[in-house]
């Protein structure tokens, strides 16, 4: 006969066997194990083209439906015999991992011609593997098989290595934003960002070792299971061929993700960081305060004290000042501005001495860009505080008043007064210098004239008289690299000794004389454009507080006088320390760094990714029966590929991409102790039943 041609199902297994005596084969065939697909494929025996010689033995094995052709016989052959393999006494499972597909130690292949094989000489009964029920066999291996048999694990060791290293990884990059003490060490530079950057990246690498068994056990539980889903799966690819729209976009999101999570951390900068410094071990004296001028200042304002008095008040003029028309409501609290400046209330305002100035260069030269001192110190201040005897007292007031502007009037530089271009003028009255300076009356008059003074009376209505006292208070400076400025004061120390108060009382100042042009640019608004403004008072005490304090500045500070001070009238001699001038203070310091702000939505940001890998690792655990493991991949493919399959994917050897997409048929096949996964290659268009097989638990699959 020509050919002979048998089909099997899946399960069924054939074993040529080749009796010594006759040149034609006998066919001895192994029994149905259950039936689970009618897949057909076809093929030559055992897949190759083959001559049989003199002296060869095969083992040749058929399973899982293959059609085959048999050998072409001589003419006189006789019909080929059919037998189940349970008539066989004996024989051996082979697992799939043990099949070879090399013959060439048993026979040598012609080239094939397209027609079947010829075969002649002597052969050898041979006995073939067992079938364990439901599994496939194959040939006996030729070579020791590479394949490790396992059970499907419902956890890997890489699953808790993964999840543990992203959770330590989360509890780092936490600890760098939240504590404060880690965050400011890593407040240098770019130090944090680099550091919560590298953490976010551990955290992807950990997320993208497990996602993939997820996405695996997905596609083979509930997708469509196909060859280009699992490649574009396996190779983390958007654009693969033929890859499902649902797969694009999980793929596309999981590499999106990490990327907007390296993005959106960035910008939550703005926080800061503190951390309490020793001022003397890195300053290395003690620190100083006093009545001085700014870094930069004390030439300037040696001689008359305006360019003190104009930096001091110009950042409160700036901040007060009406914005769109409209008066800006006036603050509940003691409020800072500039670098001395603090108004108590409405009716007070207190200038406060600042660090000296050798100790202010100090500091800023241990600071890098970003970076500043909070420091916090008892400190004095000259205070200017609303006299109310007025309505208290208006006798004694105006017995007082009368005394004092005829004084004035009679002495150089005590009662002075500067016309403005609208009709008014602003007014000063002084004790004559030198002398007691602790009281001061100033006020806005109709102007009488460029050559005239208004008279007392006509002064009186006007006039608005301070009390202006040396107090104790407390302050709080940020110093940067730029500069110096107040953040936060409190004066509720009370007054200070007299000894500390003589700069005021017993001093020659001539505040008039000086000052008058810079009030008059101070003052001037609240005579016409903001005549009524409840601004009016605090301006006043303001600009009277900041006017004495400059003077006594540039006339007593120690930076340009001898350790000493004078006081004019007594001729007494006080030490700079004794007379409050300059006294060292026990100031505490915080260095602040910039760094990301501590918010709870950043918390969320960095813990997504962990939180994720979690969940997956839920995910991946109730799907423990699917037949699919963390490993899939190709060699899982090719260790229990059906061979006669492939045929399907022939021209992509190069290419690698289909015309149509291809089913991967996922079948696992076990008895009580062992089990194979053969996978099997169809067209998603075969009306056979295509659905994937489930694992069953303690069983080794090879």
């Amino acid at each position: 006969m020509r050919c002979v041609v048998a089909t099997l199902g899946l399960g069924d297994a054939w074993q040529i066997r080749y009796p010594s005596a006759a040149l034609q084969p006998q066919v001895v065939g192994g029994g149905k194990k259950r039936k689970e697909s009618p897949l057909v494929p076809q093929t030559r025996l055992c897949g190759h083209p083959f001559s049989l010689h003199s002296g060869f033995n095969i083992d040749c094995w058929l399973h899982s439906s293959l059609l085959y052709s048999s050998l072409r016989g001589k003419p006189d052959m006789p019909a080929l015999g059919w037998s189940r393999l349970d008539d066989t006494p004996d024989y051996e499972l082979y697992p799939p991992s043990a099949y070879a597909n090399d013959y060439t130690d048993r026979a040598t292949y012609p080239a094939h011609d397209g027609r079947p094989s010829s075969f002649d000489g002597q052969q050898k009964l041979i006995r073939g593997p067992e079938i364990s029920p439901g599994a496939s066999s194959r040939r006996k291996p030729s070579r020791p098989p590479l394949g490790k048999p396992t059970k499907k694990k419902t956890f890997h060791v890489s699953y808790f290595t993964a999840t543990g290293t992203s959770l330590i990884c989360l509890a780092l990059a936490l600890a760098a934003v939240a504590d404060e003490s880690v965050s400011w060490h890593l407040g240098v530079g770019t130090r944090q960002l680099i550091v919560v950057g590298f953490l976010l990246s551990i955290m992807k690498i950990c997320l993208g070792s497990v996602a993939p068994t997820l996405y695996l056990l997905l596609e083979a539980r509930f997708g469509s299971s196909t060859l280009q889903n699992y490649n574009g799966i396996l190779r983390n690819q958007v654009f693969s061929a033929r890859l499902s729209l649902v797969w694009r976009l999980v793929i596309a999101l999981a590499v999106a993700m990490p990327l907007g999570l390296s993005v959106a951390y960035k910008t939550f900068i703005g926080g800061s960081s503190a951390m309490t410094i020793d001022v003397a071990t890195l300053i290395g004296n003690t620190s100083y305060y006093g009545m001085f001028a700014p870094p930069g200042l004390q030439l300037l304002g040696e001689k008359t004290g305006v360019s003190i008095f104009s930096n001091a008040t110009l950042p409160y003029a700036v901040a007060s000042s009406p914005q769109n028309g409209a008066e800006p409501p006036l603050p509940t609290s003691a409020q800072t501005y500039g670098y001395n400046i603090l108004l108590l209330h409405n009716e007070s305002a207190a200038v406060l001495d600042i660090p000296q100035p050798s100790y202010l260069s100090a500091v800023q030269t241990l600071l890098a860009g970003g970076e500043s001192w909070n420091i916090t110190a008892p400190v004095s201040a000259t205070v200017a505080t609303f006299n109310q005897s007025k309505t208290r007292d208006p006798v004694k007031y105006a017995s007082d008043f009368d005394s004092r502007c005829s004084d004035a009037r009679a002495s150089s530089g005590a009662y002075t007064h500067m016309s403005m271009i609208n009709d008014w003028s602003v007014v000063l009255l002084s004790h004559p210098s030198p002398g007691d300076q602790s009281l001061q009356y100033i006020g806005l008059t109709p102007d009488p004239g460029i050559e005239h003074k208004p008279s007392c009376s006509e002064f009186f209505p006007y006039a608005q008289a301070y009390d202006v006292t040396r107090q104790r208070c407390q302050g709080t400076w940020s110093i940067t690299r730029g500069g110096i400025q107040l953040v936060g004061g409190s004066c509720d120390g009370g007054v200070l000794p007299p000894d500390e108060q003589v700069v005021i009382v017993h001093n020659s100042l001539f505040l008039g004389v000086w000052y008058m042009s810079s009030l008059v640019e101070f003052l001037g608004p609240f005579a016409t454009a903001r005549n009524g403004s409840e601004w009016t008072g605090p301006y006043m005490a303001t600009g009277v507080a900041a006017m004495v304090r400059s003077k006594i500045t540039v006339l007593n500070s120690p930076i340009s006088q001898d350790d000493s001070f004078r006081a004019p009238t007594e001729l007494a001699r006080l030490t700079a320390e004794e007379a409050g001038l300059i006294y060292p203070v026990n100031d505490t310091a915080k260095h602040i760094r910039l760094t990301l702000r501590k918010s709870g939505l950043l918390y969320l940001l960095l813990a997504v990714q962990p939180v994720l890998t979690i969940i997956i690792l839920g995910l991946v655990a109730a799907l423990r029966s699917t037949p699919v493991d963390k490993d899939f991949g190709l060699i899982s493919i090719l260790s229990g590929i059906d061979r006669d399959s492939l045929d399907t994917l022939a021209g992509a050897t190069l290419s690698g991409e289909l015309s149509r997409s291809v089913k991967l048929v996922i079948r696992p096949i076990q008895d009580d102790r062992k089990g194979v996964v053969e996978y099997h290659v169809v067209l998603p268009s075969s009306t056979a039943i295509l659905k994937n097989g489930r694992l069953t638990r303690r069983i080794i699959y090879h």
